[in-house]
Protein backbone atom coordinates (compact mmCIF):
# COMPACT_ATOMS: atom_id res chain seq x y z
CA UNK A 1 0.00 0.00 0.00
CA UNK A 2 1.00 3.55 -0.68
CA UNK A 3 -0.72 6.67 0.58
CA UNK A 4 -0.49 10.41 0.63
CA UNK A 5 -2.11 12.79 3.12
CA UNK A 6 -3.90 15.57 1.26
CA UNK A 7 -5.80 18.65 2.46
CA UNK A 8 -9.16 16.94 2.98
CA UNK A 9 -8.19 13.31 3.50
CA UNK A 10 -5.98 10.57 2.08
CA UNK A 11 -5.24 9.11 -1.34
CA UNK A 12 -4.49 5.39 -0.95
CA UNK A 13 -3.23 2.92 -3.53
CA UNK A 14 -3.58 -0.77 -2.78
CA UNK A 15 -1.28 -3.13 -4.64
CA UNK A 16 -1.79 -6.52 -6.25
CA UNK A 17 -2.52 -9.21 -3.64
CA UNK A 18 -3.81 -6.93 -0.89
CA UNK A 19 -7.23 -7.69 0.59
CA UNK A 20 -9.34 -4.54 0.34
CA UNK A 21 -11.36 -4.47 3.57
CA UNK A 22 -8.54 -5.78 5.81
CA UNK A 23 -5.95 -3.39 4.35
CA UNK A 24 -8.22 -0.35 4.57
CA UNK A 25 -9.22 -1.29 8.13
CA UNK A 26 -5.55 -1.47 9.16
CA UNK A 27 -4.95 1.90 7.50
CA UNK A 28 -7.87 3.45 9.45
CA UNK A 29 -6.39 2.09 12.71
CA UNK A 30 -2.86 3.27 11.95
CA UNK A 31 -3.96 6.76 10.90
CA UNK A 32 -6.42 7.04 13.82
CA UNK A 33 -9.29 7.91 11.50
CA UNK A 34 -12.44 8.42 13.61
CA UNK A 35 -14.97 7.85 10.85
CA UNK A 36 -15.80 9.04 7.38
CA UNK A 37 -16.21 7.76 3.84
CA UNK A 38 -14.13 5.80 1.35
CA UNK A 39 -14.43 5.80 -2.45
CA UNK A 40 -12.44 3.75 -4.93
CA UNK A 41 -11.87 2.15 -8.32
CA UNK A 42 -9.54 -0.45 -9.78
CA UNK A 43 -9.35 -4.20 -10.40
CA UNK A 44 -10.05 -7.12 -8.07
CA UNK A 45 -10.59 -10.88 -7.86
CA UNK A 46 -11.88 -13.40 -5.32
CA UNK A 47 -14.80 -11.10 -4.54
CA UNK A 48 -17.28 -12.24 -1.90
CA UNK A 49 -20.45 -10.19 -2.24
CA UNK A 50 -23.44 -10.08 0.03
CA UNK A 51 -27.08 -9.22 -0.50
CA UNK A 52 -29.03 -8.48 2.68
CA UNK A 53 -32.26 -10.47 2.90
CA UNK A 54 -34.30 -8.10 5.07
CA UNK A 55 -37.07 -10.61 5.72
CA UNK A 56 -34.69 -13.23 7.15
CA UNK A 57 -32.22 -10.65 8.54
CA UNK A 58 -29.27 -12.39 6.98
CA UNK A 59 -26.81 -11.96 4.11
CA UNK A 60 -26.90 -14.16 1.03
CA UNK A 61 -23.29 -14.47 -0.14
CA UNK A 62 -21.80 -15.30 -3.52
CA UNK A 63 -18.14 -15.63 -4.57
CA UNK A 64 -16.82 -14.25 -7.86
CA UNK A 65 -13.28 -15.69 -8.27
CA UNK A 66 -12.51 -14.12 -11.66
CA UNK A 67 -10.79 -10.80 -12.35
CA UNK A 68 -13.23 -7.90 -12.32
CA UNK A 69 -12.83 -4.17 -12.79
CA UNK A 70 -14.58 -2.05 -10.22
CA UNK A 71 -15.77 1.38 -11.17
CA UNK A 72 -17.14 2.17 -7.78
CA UNK A 73 -16.48 1.23 -4.19
CA UNK A 74 -18.45 3.40 -1.79
CA UNK A 75 -18.28 2.89 1.94
CA UNK A 76 -18.54 4.37 5.38
CA UNK A 77 -15.92 4.20 8.12
CA UNK A 78 -17.17 3.78 11.67
CA UNK A 79 -16.52 1.81 14.86
CA UNK A 80 -18.28 -1.33 16.05
CA UNK A 81 -17.52 -2.64 19.53
CA UNK A 82 -14.45 -0.38 19.70
CA UNK A 83 -12.90 -1.55 16.42
CA UNK A 84 -12.85 0.13 12.99
CA UNK A 85 -15.60 -1.11 10.69
CA UNK A 86 -15.72 -0.44 6.96
CA UNK A 87 -19.14 -0.93 5.42
CA UNK A 88 -18.60 -0.90 1.66
CA UNK A 89 -20.49 -1.77 -1.50
CA UNK A 90 -19.03 -2.33 -4.96
CA UNK A 91 -20.12 -2.39 -8.57
CA UNK A 92 -17.76 -4.52 -10.66
CA UNK A 93 -17.79 -5.87 -14.20
CA UNK A 94 -16.19 -8.64 -16.21
CA UNK A 95 -14.86 -8.89 -19.78
CA UNK A 96 -18.42 -9.32 -21.10
CA UNK A 97 -19.33 -6.01 -19.44
CA UNK A 98 -21.68 -7.83 -17.09
CA UNK A 99 -21.83 -6.16 -13.68
CA UNK A 100 -22.46 -7.36 -10.15
CA UNK A 101 -23.08 -5.25 -7.08
CA UNK A 102 -23.51 -5.69 -3.35
CA UNK A 103 -21.88 -5.56 0.08
CA UNK A 104 -18.15 -6.41 0.02
CA UNK A 105 -17.23 -9.11 2.49
CA UNK A 106 -13.80 -9.62 0.93
CA UNK A 107 -11.89 -9.02 -2.29
CA UNK A 108 -8.26 -9.08 -3.38
CA UNK A 109 -6.66 -6.45 -5.59
CA UNK A 110 -5.69 -8.05 -8.92
CA UNK A 111 -3.91 -5.05 -10.47
CA UNK A 112 -4.41 -1.83 -8.49
CA UNK A 113 -6.93 -0.11 -6.27
CA UNK A 114 -7.15 3.66 -5.97
CA UNK A 115 -9.06 5.01 -2.97
CA UNK A 116 -9.93 8.36 -1.47
CA UNK A 117 -10.67 8.51 2.25
CA UNK A 118 -12.61 11.49 3.55
CA UNK A 119 -12.22 11.47 7.36
CA UNK A 120 -14.79 12.69 9.86
CA UNK A 121 -13.86 15.17 12.58
CA UNK A 122 -15.61 13.06 15.24
CA UNK A 123 -15.88 9.37 16.07
CA UNK A 124 -18.73 7.54 14.34
CA UNK A 125 -20.16 4.46 16.10
CA UNK A 126 -22.44 1.58 15.05
CA UNK A 127 -24.94 -0.18 17.28
CA UNK A 128 -27.08 -3.30 16.78
CA UNK A 129 -30.63 -2.65 15.64
CA UNK A 130 -33.06 -5.41 16.62
CA UNK A 131 -35.69 -4.39 14.06
CA UNK A 132 -33.42 -4.80 11.02
CA UNK A 133 -30.79 -7.16 12.40
CA UNK A 134 -28.07 -4.79 11.22
CA UNK A 135 -25.39 -2.76 13.01
CA UNK A 136 -26.52 0.76 12.13
CA UNK A 137 -24.80 4.12 12.41
CA UNK A 138 -25.55 5.70 15.79
CA UNK A 139 -25.83 9.39 14.97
Amino acid sequence: MQFRKIANGFMVRLIKGEEIIATLTTFVEEQKILGGFVFGLGALKDLTLGYFDAENKTYIKKVFPQDLEFGNVTGSISYLEGKPFIHAHVTAGDSDFTSVTGHIFSATISATGEFFILPSDSKIERKPDSETGLNLLDL
